[in-house]
């Protein structure tokens, strides 16, 4: 995480700039819950029991007694003693603040350290609640910085209404950079601009609630419920999955039912083979037991990515709540989205099912619960709306009718680019790349069909590769980057490919550098299409 720069230049300037403040320079140091030690000791000891445990389990079985599992008992007693000691003294010496500045976490005894997150880097904030944490009433608040997929601070653990607090004033100090930014601002519109790091919309592009289209009906088709009444969360409902549709959605998913299959089968046979050369004995299937737990935990961690899914618009972005066990909220500002994801396996293609993950700038919570799957699984209507508020505009006359004709047409119905080599007839009739005026699309996929969609405004990166093969077939491979992440259209033909790097060049070289923020993102799936701004050039 970075350090705003403490050097202020002296000036005789009235109007010269004030010196940048350090987070938490200001503001009253806090602690965490007084039982945040209880929370956390418990991982040491688990992990002291675990390390023991599997490089001695076979030993354990054979050499048994009563003596033994009192004395081990005893060191567990100790072990756990000194893990509540280690995490109390780590609790007394961490402390955290909140001012105009930032954020700050202080932390450490005898090796202190300092972890800011500055208002202008902050991306979003989440509240995290592991099951014994919410057991006890309690919450983590984790604050995302623009950076790397590890530049967070985590403050854990403090009362459930109060993360709630905690993440609004978090979120209302990121948004005090935007005033600063857009002083010739209406004040009436103040309200919209209170957004961290880029959710900045324009008037027409104010919260779903004052969207007179959408009648007595959310934008996603369902009632209009106002406010959300969960204590997490508020604003205009996009989507939300039953159960049901959770369920079922799982049963249609050939990835799904195939990686349960062949863990299944690898677990069995495992099993089987263990038994045929050693027999049957109580440490071999004690030995066995992580590997057999892997496949209801795969399970379980599938059912609670999308379990109670709920996803509302606020002036903040998008407002998510998901889990079971272990429930989370997130953040996602759609200034940030540097590309979105979309899946439809087979079976889904009947009841229109789509799922939705993104890439954020500074976030790299990609496993199946974290903040990164902004639609687990959703009709076409929660799909329209929850693109039609985070991404920017493709810049065709039906923007909504595009993106279903590249998710449902057969490949080969679909203008594009994709490979003259009638060898790889695989990919002939199933990738195809398409450059529209506002973004750039590849649909690939057999069984199910993936979607990637990277803003023209977004590119970071190109790269075209090239060699002696290609040479032969006349191909040529173009790598994307966006955030980190790489989309790869790969043996393309060489004219193509070399005239679609010339105009993607520009992109990168002039969109990021001269967007214009007031008005981006614009929905993408507006009614009647939008217009595609500054990245409406020629293909």
């Amino acid at each position: 995480m970075s350090t705003p720069d403490h050097g202020a230049a002296e000036s005789d300037s009235p109007s010269a700039p004030a010196p940048a403040a350090e987070p938490g320079s200001t503001a009253a140091r806090r602690r965490t819950h007084p039982i945040t030690p209880l929370v956390t000791g418990w991982k040491i000891v688990v992990g002291v029991i675990a390390v023991l445990t599997a490089q001695n389990i076979a030993r354990l079985a054979e050499d048994f007694t009563v003596m033994r599992a009192l004395i081990g008992m005893g060191v567990l007693v100790v072990v756990v003693v000194i893990a509540i000691v280690l995490s109390a003294l780590s609790w007394w010496f961490t402390t955290y603040a909140v001012d105009e500045a930032g954020v700050s976490l202080h932390r450490g005894m005898i090796s202190r350290s300092q972890e800011y997150a500055p208002r202008a880097r902050i991306e979003s904030v989440s509240v995290e609640r592991p099951l014994l944490a919410r057991l006890l009433g309690l919450a983590k608040v984790r604050v995302e910085v623009a950076g790397g997929g590890d530049s967070y601070l985590d403050i854990e653990y403090i009362r459930s209404g109060d993360a709630e607090q905690l993440r609004r004033g978090i979120l209302d100090v990121a948004a005090l950079d935007a005033p600063a930014r857009e002083p010739d601002r209406d004040p009436a519109a103040g309200s919209e601009a209170a957004s961290p790091a880029g959710d900045r919309r324009a008037p027409s592009q104010a919260p779903a609630a004052a969207d007179p289209r959408a009648g007595a009906e959310g934008p996603a088709g369902h009632p209009r419920e106002g406010f959300l009444h969960d204590d997490v969360t508020d604003g205009e409902l996009i989507a939300q999955i039953p159960t049901r549709r959770l369920v079922h959605s799982l049963l249609r998913d050939p990835g799904f039912l195939l990686s349960i299959l062949v863990g299944v089968v690898g677990v069995l046979a495992a099993i089987g083979l263990t038994i045929w050369q050693d027999g049957v004995s109580f440490a071999i299937l004690v030995a066995l037991l992580p590997t057999a737990i892997a496949i209801p935990k795969y399970v379980f961690g599938r059912i609670e990515s999308g379990w109670g899914f709920v996803s509302r618009i606020t002036e903040r972005g998008l407002r998510m709540r998901r889990g079971l066990a272990n429930t989370r909220t997130d953040n996602i500002a759609a200034g940030r989205i540097q590309r979105f994801a979309l899946r439809r396996p087979l079976l889904w293609r009947g009841p229109d099912w789509t799922g939705v993950s993104v890439t954020v700038a500074g976030i790299e919570d990609s496993e199946e619960n974290g903040a990164a799957h902004v639609l687990p699984v959703g009709t076409r209507e929660e799909l329209r709306a929850t693109l039609g508020h985070l991404a920017a505009p493709l810049g065709t006359p039906d923007d909504p009718g595009t993106i279903e004709h590249l998710l449902s047409a057969p490949a080969r119905e679909i203008d594009g680019l994709r490979t003259p080599v009638r060898g790889f007839w695989i990919a002939r009739r199933t990738r195809v790349a398409v450059l529209l005026p506002g973004a750039l699309i590849q649909r690939s996929g057999i069984l199910t069909r993936h979607l990637e969609i990277i803003p023209r405004e977004r590119l970071q990166g190109l790269t075209v590769q090239d060699g002696p093969f290609a040479r032969k077939l006349g191909v040529l491979d173009l790598q994307v980057g966006v955030a980190g992440e790489t989309m790869q259209l790969s043996d393309l033909p060489r004219r193509d490919v070399l005239a679609l790097h010339a105009v993607l060049a520009r992109d990168a070289a002039t969109l990021r550098r001269y967007r214009d923020r007031e008005h981006w993102p614009q929905p993408a799936l507006a009614i009647g299409g939008a217009p595609a701004g500054p990245a409406g050039g020629p293909q």
